[in-house]
């Protein structure tokens, strides 16, 4: 079954859009020497550009999913996409460093607006027997765009400098809004006239804030990142108990007691996405300090992870016509924990084609969990409340990924203290790595309980 001609322009426009947020997250941390000496940026500053990126997805995810239901998909996929692409094309002339976290900040909102309602422009425009394949294109062009964003931007910053990155980003994401603007005249607004639970967004945006700062703090200034994860647990509580208590919540807390198999699933997505997140991130010193990789020979190295996802994402959708998605989704979970664990026990002396091996292990497991697994949340939502769905994946993953950060950070500071990661401090970082990798590897296969219950519930 093909796609429908009148969906090819939304397709196209929702990939590219999808393509260009990890584009930027991961692209961007390849130039951070280049912006650092450019804008005369401090270790921690040049620290903060990733953090506040991230700020601006996590607070604005779960917002943008329900203002999609109240005001129209299409529009605010339309207003963050404009939201994201103006801001990249004014970071490239930015000077200063305070006004270059400023727009990083306003580009991540932009980039949540338009994720949170890609999936469920798409979950609403595709039939029934489709909805996973056309989640499956938008789900291969975010990790192509994470697999292309280091080489990538280290190529345009050497040939034409960093600003280029932005500028084209920038001018890129705009024909992708014309696209959406002229060509695609389809819209859904399933909660017409419904008022927006302000108030809860104030006090999930403040939560929000403090778990990425708390995150971003834990390592070098660990008394202050205690407070603000603290900070997150009580404000956190208390959104929770105001959404309890409100008509029309932001988050429908009610709704996720009432469908045991979409908080299932949530909680199964939050678990992968905090366990294979900082796999990367290990891999990449691993290969640098410990086997002399330089940086632009382990980008390349740490791609094939990514074009591994991005080519089984298809795989995964012609899957997902003929099989059970459940099962999909925990084959997934078991590729995810096989290859974090296989990682776990590397030596300086490991073969690198094991090394390899484990990445597409990890890289299959991804993209078979994934897709089905977002199928499972947004068709358990229903058509009325799959923008909040859309939203609330987004968040999921944003929040493991921190969860994730959180883990890596207090594992190296007790393993490393102060201490750079070097030579001379390659045994800490090597106990790090076993530690964390072999946590996530069991944390991972233990999401397949989640998987297993969720089954059961829905047979009921």
């Amino acid at each position: 079954m093909s796609v429908r001609k009148e969906h090819r322009w939304l397709l196209f426009a929702v990939c590219a859009a999808q393509f260009f947020m990890p584009f930027m997250m991961a692209g961007v941390n390849a130039v951070l020497p280049a912006i650092g000496h450019s804008l005369d940026a401090s270790a921690r500053e040049l620290g903060l550009i990733g953090a506040f990126y991230s700020l601006g997805l996590a607070i604005f995810q779960l917002a943008g999913g329900i203002w999609g239901d109240i005001w129209g998909r299409r529009r605010v996929f339309l207003l963050g996409l404009g939201v994201f692409s103006l801001s990249g094309v004014l970071l490239g002339f930015v000077e200063s460093m305070p006004l270059f976290l400023f727009l990083r900040l306003v580009q991540g909102v932009g980039g949540a607006l338009y994720s949170a309602s890609s999936l469920a422009l798409l979950a609403s425009a595709a039939p029934p027997t489709m909805r996973a394949t056309y989640i499956g294109f938008s789900s291969s062009a975010v990790y192509s765009g994470i697999a292309c964003g280091p080489p990538v931007a280290g190529l345009v910053a050497d040939w034409f400098g960093w600003r280029w990155l932005f500028w084209g980003n920038g001018i890129a994401g705009g024909l992708a809004l014309c696209v959406m603007l002229f060509l695609v005249r389809l819209e859904w607004r399933t909660a017409r006239g419904q008022s927006f639970d302000w108030s809860g967004c104030v006090l999930y945006s403040l939560a929000m804030t403090s778990l990425t700062f708390g995150a971003s703090h834990i390592g070098d200034a660990p008394a202050l990142g205690e407070v603000f994860l603290a900070g997150f647990v009580v404000l956190l509580g208390l959104f929770c108990l105001k959404e309890l208590r409100t008509a029309a919540p932001m988050l429908d807390l009610r709704m996720l007691r009432r469908c045991r198999v979409m908080s299932l699933s949530l909680l199964a997505a939050f678990i992968n996405y905090a366990s294979f997140f900082g796999l990367l991130f290990f891999v990449s010193l691993y290969l640098q300090v410990g086997r002399g990789f330089s940086a632009q020979e382990a980008g390349f190295f740490l791609a094939l992870q990514s074009l591994v996802q991005a080519a089984a994402t298809p795989v995964t959708a012609r899957m997902c016509r003929f099989w059970p998605l459940g099962r999909i989704a925990a084959t997934g979970i078991l590729l995810c924990g096989v290859g974090l664990v296989t990682t776990a026990f590397l030596t300086l002396e490991t073969p690198l084609w094991l090394l390899a091996a484990a990445q597409c292990c990890v890289g299959a497991g991804v993209a078979v969990f994934a897709l089905p697994n977002t199928a499972i949340i947004l068709e358990s939502a229903g058509e009325a409340a799959v923008g909040q769905a859309s939203g609330l994946i987004g968040a999921v993953r944003t929040g493991g990924q921190l969860s994730n950060m959180i883990v890596i950070t207090v594992t190296l500071a007790l393993t490393l203290g102060r201490q750079p990661v070097s030579r001379e401090t390659l045994d800490g970082f090597m106990l790090a790595l076993h530690w964390d990798l072999l946590l996530f590897g069991l944390f991972s296969l233990a999401a397949m309980g989640c998987a297993l219950c969720r089954d059961r519930a829905g047979r009921r």
